[in-house]
């Protein structure tokens, strides 16, 4: 299973109507690696192939990590501020 930042990620594809893939992207706990800790389906979205589908499902995964990393330092850096006033 890759990894980003630490957090295991996993992409499905899976057939949605007619001969078309749909997307899902599965975020697991960094520690344990096995206990699930986010689920991101893209349903509206459809792909000509599984591959297609599993990419970007990761690509959905990482960007859910950066947004949630990204909101921890801002948090952290407005409590540095915060305290230095």
């Amino acid at each position: 299973m890759p990894q980003y930042n630490n957090y295991p990620i996993y992409g499905i594809g899976f057939r949605g109507p007619g001969k078309l893939w749909s997307c899902k992207g599965l975020i697991f706990d960094p520690d344990d690696k096995v206990t699930q800790i986010k689920s991101l389906a893209h349903t509206e979205l459809t792909f000509s192939s599984k591959k297609k589908a599993e990419e970007h499902a990761l690509k959905l995964c990482k960007t859910w990590i950066d947004e949630q990393r990204q909101g921890f330092e801002s948090t952290s850096l407005t409590k540095g501020d915060t305290a230095a006033i």
